[in-house]
C-alpha cells in the first residue's frame, strides 16, 4: 500500500517539458512491425515452387526460422524509452522563495565642520562624528540586499555621491569616501532633501524613504529652504528618518534664519510632518539601534512563492533506452537470426535408414 501510495504520490508531482514529444510513442512499433515483416517473407521464400527447375536444391537449401520476439521488443523498449526521454520529465519539487524586494533609500550625510568634532568613540579609540556614521551606513546597507541605495552628501552645497543602486557594498564604500568640509562649512539642509526626492521611485508598492544624518544644525544656506522640501516630501509620500549624532538633543523648535522667510522645521519636526522618526544617537551603540529600528519599520518585501523547484529525470529513460538498445545488439551477436538444419532428403534418408536395419542385423 505504501509502495501505491509513493508511486501515485510520484506521478502527482511529474511534469513534462514537451509534452508533444510522447505524440512519437507509436514510433516504438516499428521494429516489432519490422520483424513480423521479415519473418513472413522469409516464411515465404522457404516454400518450395513447382515451376522451380532445381526443387531438388530448394529442399535442401537451409530455411530461415521466424525472427525471436526478444531482438525486436528490446529494440521497441529502447525507442519508447527514448521518446520519453525527449519529452523531458520534470519532477516536482519544494516551492521555491523568490528573492526579497526592496525599497529605495536615501541617506543623507551631513559634512558640516561640525561632524568633524570627535566627542564619540568607535572599537574604543575616539573618532569624528562623521566616521561614526559612515561606518554604521556601511554594516546597514550590507544587510539589505535588495535596497536600492543612493548616498548624498551635503554642507554649503548638495552633491550625489553615489546614484541610485543595488551594489550594497559600493554604498557603503562610497561613504567612506566622505571628508568634513568637502562640501563647504555650512547647512544647506533643504537643498539635500530636494535631491534626494529625486533619485527615488516607488517600487512595488514599497514607500521609499529618507535617512539624514546631521549633528542637528540649523540650515542656514541654500536654494530651497527646509520648510518647502519637507513640505514637497510629504507630498511625494516620502518618509524622512532623521538622526541627529550631536552630543546634544536637539530642543525640537521651530527656527528662523535670515535665509528662509518664515520658520523652518527642525529634525523633530521634519520626522513628525513626513511619518518617520527622530532619534538622538550620541553615541555608536545608539546609532546602530537606531539604524536597526529604522530597518524593522522598513522591511523589505517577500512575495509568495509562484513557482517549485524541478528535478529533471531525462537522464534515467535515456541510460534505459541505450542499454536496452546494446542489449537488443548482443542478442543479435548471439544468433538473434537463428538457422534451421538443412532438410534431408528423402532418398538419402530412407538409404540411411536401410543401411542402420543391415548394420543392426549383423
Amino acid at each position: 500500500m505504501n509502495a501505491l501510495a509513493a508511486l501515485t504520490a510520484f506521478w502527482a508531482e511529474l511534469r513534462w517539458h514537451w509534452p508533444w514529444a510522447l505524440a512519437l510513442l507509436p514510433l516504438a512499433l516499428l521494429p516489432l512491425w519490422a520483424a513480423r515483416r521479415g519473418a513472413a517473407s522469409a516464411a515465404d521464400a522457404a516454400l518450395p515452387h513447382l515451376r522451380h527447375p532445381d526443387l531438388h536444391g530448394l529442399l535442401q537449401a537451409p530455411v530461415r526460422a521466424r525472427m525471436p520476439l526478444a531482438s525486436p521488443l528490446l529494440r521497441a523498449l529502447a525507442l519508447a524509452a527514448f521518446v520519453v526521454a525527449l519529452a523531458q520529465p520534470q519532477r516536482l519539487g519544494a516551492w521555491v522563495q523568490p528573492a526579497a524586494q526592496g525599497r529605495d533609500i536615501v541617506v543623507l550625510l551631513d559634512t558640516s565642520l561640525t561632524m568633524s568634532l570627535h566627542d564619540v568613540r568607535w572599537n574604543g579609540q575616539p573618532a569624528s562624528r562623521l566616521a561614526v556614521a559612515q561606518k554604521v551606513f556601511a554594516d546597514f546597507a550590507a544587510a539589505r540586499a535588495g535596497d536600492r541605495f543612493a548616498l548624498i552628501a551635503f554642507g554649503s552645497h548638495a552633491a550625489t555621491l553615489l546614484p541610485p543602486t543595488f551594489d550594497t557594498r559600493a554604498a557603503g564604500q562610497a561613504a567612506q569616501l566622505l571628508a568634513v568640509g568637502q562640501l563647504g562649512q555650512d547647512t544647506a539642509l533643504g537643498d539635500a532633501i530636494a535631491l534626494a526626492l529625486r533619485q527615488v521611485h516607488t517600487r512595488l508598492n514599497l514607500r521609499p524613504i529618507i535617512i539624514l544624518y546631521t549633528d542637528g544644525g540649523a540650515s542656514n544656506v541654500g536654494r530651497i529652504s527646509p520648510a518647502d522640501a519637507v513640505a514637497l516630501a510629504r507630498h511625494e509620500g516620502v518618509r524622512i528618518y532623521t538622526v541627529e549624532v550631536g552630543s546634544a538633543p536637539d530642543p525640537g523648535q521651530p527656527y528662523t534664519v535670515p535665509a528662509y522667510p518664515g520658520p523652518q522645521p527642525d529634525l523633530r519636526l521634519i520626522a513628525q510632518a513626513t511619518g518617520g522618526r527622530f532619534y538622538f544617537a550620541p553615541r555608536p551603540g545608539a546609532q546602530q539601534a537606531a539604524i536597526r529600528d529604522i530597518g524593522a519599520l522598513n522591511p523589505r518585501l517577500h512575495p509568495p512563492p509562484t513557482q517549485r523547484a524541478t528535478q529533471a529525470l531525462l537522464i534515467w529513460p535515456l541510460l534505459a533506452g541505450v542499454a536496452l538498445w546494446l542489449l537488443a545488439a548482443v542478442v543479435d551477436a548471439a544468433g538473434g537470426w537463428r538457422r534451421l538444419r538443412p532438410v534431408p532428403n528423402p532418398a538419402e534418408a530412407a538409404a540411411a535408414q536401410a543401411s542402420a536395419a543391415q548394420e543392426r542385423g549383423r
